[in-house]
């Protein structure tokens, strides 16, 4: 977690962000990894200022100041813009915290493009208090026709919690597990055992982070459906509607 002062600098840099609306956006695809197939799009937020190092800096700015929330629905009214470009059958998925989805401009915002292919990926890496409302309000988005996604699973207590309380539609596998798990016993044994229990409890598993072949391979091995990371795509501009297989 970014611990750093704001400075007055930061605060005036995001208030002119959100007032001019000046987010852009990158495209990451989510494939199959047995054949390639492009299944859906995570849209990244870029920021072209060079106070902020990168997007997770700038979010942190935001939260420190008070403004994260402003941030995040930007970004998803951002991303909702381009939902006539996506190509057919493909999902949209945003990163939202947990204070964002719990809060009712953000909720009202979601259930204005419930169906349009939208998956939700909780980011936060902090203990929920109060999962009862949360699941109230993930309950309400999936009979809306959203699907939930855990992010970062493996990574620590916060995610693991959330894959059991929230029963995610969507678990992701956090990036730190994927490296090298071609070359690492206990990996893949983790890999593994989250593979079963998505299967086991119907959820897809994706597997974040994918920068070599060997990496491929070994998560295709494991019977892990689907992927992103460099080796298939790098974040990039939305495609033309007609998207060829990436493997």
């Amino acid at each position: 977690m970014n611990t750093e002062p704001l400075t007055s600098t930061a605060e005036q840099v995001l208030r002119s962000v959100l007032d001019h609306r000046a987010i852009q956006l990158a495209f990451q695809p989510v494939v199959q990894l047995h054949d390639g197939l492009v299944r859906g799009y995570e849209a990244l937020a870029r920021f072209d200022h060079q106070h902020f190092t990168s997007p997770v800096h700038a979010f942190a700015a935001a939260n420190a100041a008070g403004l994260g929330v402003d941030l995040e629905l930007l970004a998803a009214q951002t991303a909702f813009q381009r939902l006539d470009d996506m190509p057919p059958g493909a999902w949209l998925s945003i990163n939202l915290s947990v204070e964002a989805i719990t809060t009712p401009a953000v909720t009202t915002l979601l259930l204005a493009h419930a169906h349009r292919g939208i998956t939700i990926e909780l980011t936060e890496h902090t203990q929920v208090t109060d999962y009862h409302a949360l699941n109230q309000i993930t309950d309400t988005l999936r009979t809306a026709g959203i699907l939930i996604a855990v992010d970062d699973a493996g990574a620590g207590y916060a995610s693991l919690s959330h894959v059991l309380q929230l029963r995610p539609d969507i678990i992701k596998l956090d990036i730190t597990l994927v490296r090298d798990i071609d070359t690492d016993p206990i990996r893949t044994a983790l890999a593994r055992a989250l593979a079963t229990f998505a299967r086991e409890t119907g959820a897809m598993l994706i597997a974040e982070g994918i920068e070599t072949h060997a990496e491929h391979e070994k998560l295709r091995s494991l019977g892990i459906e689907l992927g992103q990371g460099y080796y298939m795509a790098r974040p990039g501009p939305l495609p033309s509607r007609h998207i060829e297989p990436l493997l």
